[in-house]
């Protein structure tokens, strides 16, 4: 079974849940038990960059919603 479809019987599973207890256990059960990836040198050195880039420049950015309903109206989403 693909990990996607197992990700949606999860969350059809957490759908049916009406106990705020259990969905808190089965959070803090993925949350310790998903560890944070390290990141490569390039990756922080691209990070660093991006941060500089946005520190000197704050305007020069896109607003996050605009480019996402950009992208709903350019596929028909």
């Amino acid at each position: 079974m693909s990990v996607q479809t197992e990700k949606s019987l999860l969350i059809d599973l957490l759908q049916n849940i009406n106990d705020a207890s259990i969905i808190q256990k089965v959070k803090n059960f993925v949350l310790h038990e998903i560890e944070p990836a390290p990141l490569s040198d390039n990756q922080k050195k691209e990070l660093d960059r991006r941060i500089t880039e946005h520190r000197e420049n704050p305007k020069s950015g896109v607003d996050a919603f605009e480019f996402l309903d950009s992208l709903k109206s350019k596929y028909e989403l």
